[in-house]
């Protein structure tokens, strides 16, 4: 797998006279996974949705191993993002939405063999479980093909045992991508995360995993 690097440069984002992104800069590297820390409403959201692409508001200068992207270009596949929000038809089957998402059988059974979602796979979104559900998304957009990936609140509403197989499926699987993690449930993003960030006032700061827990008390 290649090596990849996605470098964001001078991110901002105004609504009117309030700053949310103020002057961001933020380099990713495949096979490292960041933590983006912060209080409700500090912005992360914003920021995975700009590296993204879907937050039109925000400005940017984007690269792509030194050559300049559009990461508005979704159909190019360069960042894959989870949202925070249920995004999955709560009619379908688990195994209908999973052959929606992939048409490769090869990659369709990287989610359908996961032992975790095997007594699901005949069940309807819609009466599965907020931590069912809530895995079944991550797993789909885990798999993608997007060598970046952006996950906004992947362990909300897990099962511990739900929590502890992301947890693995990021250390493992996740190798060959460069991901931005964001949870209120900061502690498990620390006993994965190679960098953490810390978002305040629109800025971006490097913290160690020692200075969170102080870091959040003092904010």
């Amino acid at each position: 797998m290649d090596k990849n690097q996605l470098h964001i440069s001078n991110l901002q984002l105004d609504y009117g006279r309030k700053t949310i992104l103020d002057g961001i800069d933020l380099t990713i590297n495949s096979g490292e996974i960041h933590g983006l820390l912060g209080l409700n409403g500090a912005g992360k959201s914003s920021l995975m949705q700009s590296l993204f692409g879907s937050n039109k508001k925000s400005s940017y200068s984007a690269f792509i191993n030194d050559h300049s992207v559009d990461l508005t270009a979704q159909h190019l596949q360069h960042v894959a993002y989870l949202p925070q929000d249920p995004f999955v038809m709560k009619g379908a089957k688990v195994t209908d939405v999973v052959q929606f998402w992939y048409e490769d059988p090869d990659d369709q059974d990287k989610i359908l063999y996961e032992p975790m979602l095997h007594s699901m796979l005949h069940k309807k979104v819609g009466i599965l479980s907020m931590g069912e559900r809530r895995f079944l998304e991550f797993l789909l957009v885990f798999y993608l093909p997007h060598p970046f990936l952006m996950l906004d609140e992947p362990f909300s509403g897990l099962a511990p045992l739900q929590i502890q197989r992301v947890q693995e499926l990021i250390k493992e699987k996740g190798s060959q991508k460069g991901i931005l993690i964001s949870d209120h449930y900061f502690d498990n993003i620390l006993q994965i995360t190679d960098q953490n960030w810390m978002l305040q006032h629109g800025k971006l700061t490097s913290i160690e995993s020692g200075q969170v827990h102080d870091a959040y008390r003092t904010k």
